[in-house]
């Protein structure tokens, strides 16, 4: 920059050079120090300025210069540039992590959705942050990205915001560097991230389908697949199911709105855990929701019967619309978003459930333990009671079954995986 005042003293800048930026437009901040070179004709001064945004002033301390290492006293064809010197290199420090980033990452697997990566550095210079990554020898850039990756990552300071490809070839993990610059030295932090597109637990794992995934769903036809490598029956969309491809936060879903909306008659054995992600619709009357039956019909409801209001009776005392498909079987585990809701009255699980006038639509993790279903399995969402039925509505994202029980911590696992493509609790809680 052209040095418009200031002789021997502190210095008023100027306009820019022609072909450079001024100070600011170069990220140097009000009260920031800086390294400047002075040069006024063959006379030139090396020194230490202080900025000030308001005047667009620099307050200097000289280091060396060819006044025999006093202040130049500049002319007006004097000029002014922030530069470096051998000690910069040797004794300036490194910006300095306030925020680590996080050691492991899970991308979202439909192609769109974008997760964030958050690091923030501190300096005594203006810190710019960029991004490199690596797997074994490959190296990754902008311009070279990892197959995990379908767009370049983007920046708003320190947040990096990752958008995960959505097809299961793409699968796998690469190492993200997250760098912390200061024009001299690079603090740099180490994230691995994964495009995940299997069940976060898979020991006894029969089969999973989640209509997010293409894997397991490629948006048309009537057959949603397990997409384990276990070999899953298919399950049949039945004609009142629609496929969603932007449901609750964006998420591919299916809207059910009849009896019967999912099913298979292939047996999944007779002592089946049942993992379902689904939002239900409160019904507007007859509010005893009887929801899944065994078979592949709706002929004998299991699972749980939920009853708006009713505040004294226990959930699993129902009859044979209890926990257990077999009446002469003790009920078993109903876990509603991570918590066992065995013991909750019906009234406590339609409040946790049901979407209603004033409620929105939410996504929720229920998990039903040890169920028969060497007949077969169908989703019907039926209502009950008063001399008649009505057919409930809502959403469902993903099923999985196991040929075991889960324990809590596997649970939370995968409801945390599901979780975690959401982007507000208002989308499925946390």
């Amino acid at each position: 920059m052209t040095i418009a005042s200031g002789g021997a003293g502190d210095i008023t800048l100027g306009t820019a050079v022609d072909g450079y930026q001024t100070f600011a437009d170069a990220g140097v901040l009000d009260t920031n120090v800086v390294r400047y070179t002075i040069e006024d004709g063959d006379d030139w001064e090396i020194g230490i300025g202080v900025y000030t945004a308001s005047g667009t002033t620099l307050v200097r301390t000289v280091t060396e210069s060819s006044n025999s290492d006093a202040a130049l006293t500049c002319s007006a064809d004097a000029v002014i540039f922030v530069t470096l010197t051998a000690e910069d290199f040797s004794g300036n420090a490194a910006p300095i992590w306030t925020i680590t980033p996080p050691s492991s990452l899970n991308l979202a697997t439909d192609g769109s959705t974008a997760v964030t990566l958050a690091g923030v550095a501190i300096d005594e210079f203006p810190v710019k942050y960029s991004w490199d990554g690596y797997s074994g020898t490959t190296l990754f850039s902008d311009s070279n990205l990892p197959p995990q990756l379908v767009s370049a990552p983007t920046f708003v300071g320190g947040t990096v915001s990752l958008v995960g490809a959505s097809t299961q070839s793409n699968a796998g993990s690469f190492n993200f560097r997250l760098k912390a610059s200061d024009g001299v030295k690079t603090a740099t932090a180490i994230t691995s991230v994964s495009l995940d597109f299997s069940q976060p637990v898979t020991s006894g794992l029969l089969g999973v389908y989640d209509a997010a995934n293409s894997n397991s769903y490629s948006g048309s036809g009537t057959t949603w697949s397990d997409y384990s490598g276990n070999s899953g029956p298919n399950l049949t969309l039945l004609s009142s199911t629609t496929y969603n491809s932007s449901g609750i936060g964006g998420k591919p879903s299916f809207s059910f709105s009849a009896l019967d909306s999912v099913k298979t008659t292939s047996s999944l054995g007779s002592s089946a855990t049942i993992l379902i992600i689904v939002q239900i619709n409160a019904p507007s009357s007859l509010p005893r929701l009887v929801f899944l039956s065994q078979g592949g019909s709706n002929t004998d409801p299991f699972g749980f019967s939920s009853y708006d209001g009713d505040s004294a009776t226990a959930l699993v005392s129902q009859a044979q619309y209890r926990l257990s498909s077999n009446d002469s079987t003790t009920a078993n585990t109903l876990t509603i978003d991570k918590v066992d809701r065995s013991s909750a009255t019906r009234g406590d699980v339609a409040d946790l459930l049901y979407a209603n006038t004033g409620t929105s639509a939410q996504m929720h993790s229920i998990v039903l333990h040890t169920a028969d279903l060497s007949s077969g399995f169908s989703l019907q969402s039926r209502v009950v009671g008063g001399g008649g039925g009505e057919v409930t509505q809502g959403q469902i994202r993903a099923l999985a079954f196991y040929n075991r029980d889960l324990t809590t911590s596997e649970i939370t696992e995968i409801h945390n995986f599901y979780k975690s493509g959401y982007s507000s609790n208002s989308h499925m809680p946390a």
